[in-house]
């Protein structure tokens, strides 16, 4: 009877957008370093079938374990992925001017990838017995201090993209735990302020001229319906020092920073998405290519394997990070929309959990595993097409790489567990 109701429950449409996209995924790693054959990369694509194998494992392990199982345990793996963090920063092997990898019988692993997991499975844990209140901030305490130690670990490697992560992947469970949609907006304007207060001067040192005093239209009027909001929502004084601090103290250090702390280059690296061509090969190389790149592909695309970008090795890291360029160039419009329809489909049915279960816990993880695949597509998506900054972050079930396919690996079996597993703990 109780196989029955999983197999009744079992949500097939999530599980067959997760195959589809990581098939996808093996042939557009194949693709994408089928130049090198008889180079160094050969039998990439054949390491990315094995791990491709893995994370089905892994899926099929995952679904099986009871969910009180998971919460349980959900501490201990927080605590073992701090302490892979802590390892990799010791004694980690160095790559790319990052000690991200450690060494575990003969495979590199990233704990940054399952530092994800590790706190997701903390914050649900918590948030489910200990509801978030912007009204009572010491419900903030533990809450920040699970996200700020890895957020620091990692950051130590350095690795921002990631920490990143930690960040957004937070926000909608504090909104599922307790929060309301204007709660979530103080607690994120301070962020806003950052990027408003920055963008001037982005397009100051891009352009070579000065808004003058209209630079601090963006920031002021936005500033002036933070005011308003607080002032008609009446809310408690030490949430109004609070959220006004909080957003003239962002903007202030974004100036302080740009203005005296950075140097040219560092301006360049991180102002590069938006005028590419300032530094063609330099900073700017990479969007330059992949632009190129998937334009080229028009609306059907050059065919599979034809791509010149791809083949040529114009684009850098094109089997990692550049993957949805490799796409667009063989596939075109097409193939990145039916791409992008198999995401939101896993999304969708993510989220849709939450509408079918009542346990606390169960529902934070749902919201929390959507929220961090989530965050990676979009960034990637929009990185590749030259709209966000270059990040290290890669496109979930396309882009090559053995432990972030295992962290999506345990995404998806999260996901799925959540339809099958009994609710009553």
């Amino acid at each position: 009877m109780d196989d029955l109701r999983r197999k009744r429950h079992f949500d097939f449409p999530l599980l067959l957008a997760a195959l589809a996209l990581w098939v996808f995924g093996i042939f557009l790693v194949y693709s994408a370093t089928y130049i090198h054959e008889s180079g160094p990369l050969v039998g990439i694509y054949k390491q990315q079938i094995l791990w491709v194998a893995m994370a089905l494992l892994i899926v099929t392990l995952i679904i099986s374990i009871p969910a009180r199982i998971i919460f349980k345990g959900a501490y201990i793996f927080y605590a073992v992925s701090l302490i892979l963090l802590v390892v990799a920063i010791a004694s980690g092997v160095t790559a790319k001017g990052a000690e991200r990898w450690i060494l575990i019988g003969g495979f590199k692993i990233q704990p940054s990838e399952f530092a994800k997991v590790g706190l997701l499975l903390a914050l649900a844990k918590h948030l489910s017995e200990r509801p978030v209140s912007l009204y009572k901030p010491s419900t903030f305490i533990v809450p920040v201090l699970l996200i700020l130690v890895p957020f620091g670990l990692v950051l130590k490697q350095p690795d921002l993209g990631t920490a990143i992560v930690f960040c957004v992947m937070a926000l909608p469970m504090f909104y599922w735990s307790n929060l309301t949609l204007l709660d979530v907006f103080y607690i994120v304007s301070p962020l806003i302020s950052l990027l408003l207060s920055a963008i001037p001067l982005l397009l100051t040192f891009n352009t070579g001229s000065s808004w003058g005093v209209f630079e601090a239209v963006p920031w002021g009027a936005f500033f002036v319906v933070v005011i308003a909001l607080l002032y008609f929502t009446r809310v408690p004084i030490f949430i109004w020092i609070g959220v006004v601090g909080a957003n003239i103290a962002t903007a202030t250090i974004t100036t302080v920073v740009w203005g005296s702390m950075l140097k040219d280059y560092q301006k360049m690296r991180i102002t590069s998405f938006m005028n590419p061509q300032a530094d063609p090969f330099g900073s700017g190389y990479q969007v330059i290519q992949s632009k190129v790149a998937i334009g080229s592909g028009h609306v059907f695309g050059k065919g599979y394997l034809q791509g010149t970008q791809t083949r040529l090795s114009f684009l850098p890291e094109q089997h990692t990070d550049f993957i949805f360029s490799v796409l667009g160039e063989q596939f075109g419009i097409v193939g990145c929309s039916l791409v992008i329809l198999l995401f939101l489909v896993l999304i969708i049915r993510g989220l849709m959990i939450t509408h079918n279960c009542r346990n606390r816990f169960i529902n934070l993880v749902a919201i929390g595993s959507s929220a961090i695949l989530a965050f990676h597509i979009f960034v990637n998506i929009a990185m590749t097409l030259g709209m966000t900054p270059v990040t290290g972050l890669p496109l979930p079930f396309l882009s090559y790489g053995g432990s972030f396919t295992m962290t999506v690996a345990i995404l998806v079996g999260l996901l799925l567990n959540a339809r099958v597993t009994d609710h009553d703990f």
